[in-house]
């Protein structure tokens, strides 16, 4: 692969679902978009209003061979693009909101996550971050990976991604 196709199909973190618990807004498909890479139908992107835009670098999300790849997402109100008040419980949970809103988009949910990575810049929020973590997916929960990193964007606390199918 050269370096530009490279950096377009880098994935980076994910999702919640539809279980009662969780998100409590339905998706309106109208405010997503997606559009294809090259003339490829088997690899679109995937966008949507009701979270974060994501930085010119990479998409919400990748739809490709019935899977989707979803992009970080930290705990960032689409609405005023500033990080949400509280402790990391809150930017959990709204980091769950705005992986939903994009697997929404993406047409699928919450229920469809396969795999998650969580970031935390500090270990010790690793319960605080869990109880919220928790509410947002049913069993089997997904597989996952939770790892301690120095810094993230915008100076949180949390960051996840995830990957589900449709």
């Amino acid at each position: 692969m050269d370096s530009e196709s490279t950096a377009k199909s880098t994935t980076t973190y994910p999702s919640s679902s539809t279980t009662g618990r969780g998100p409590s807004s339905a998706i309106d498909s109208s405010q997503a978009t997606s559009a294809t890479f090259r003339g490829d139908p088997m690899r679109r992107a995937v966008h949507t209003d009701r979270a974060p835009p994501p930085l010119p670098f990479f998409s919400q999300a990748i739809v490709c061979n019935g899977m989707v790849y979803c992009s970080g997402q930290i705990g960032t109100s689409p609405v005023t693009k500033q990080l949400v008040d509280g402790g990391v419980g809150d930017r959990t949970a709204q980091a769950l909101h705005n992986l939903f809103a994009v697997l929404e988009a993406a047409g699928s949910s919450l229920r469809n996550v396969v795999e998650c990575n969580v970031f935390l810049t500090d270990m010790t929020n690793f319960a605080a971050m869990n109880r919220v973590y928790d509410t947002f997916f049913e069993h089997p929960k997904p597989s996952r990976t939770c790892v301690a990193v120095k810094e993230l964007p915008m100076k949180t606390d949390v960051e996840i991604k995830c990957i589900a199918h449709l």
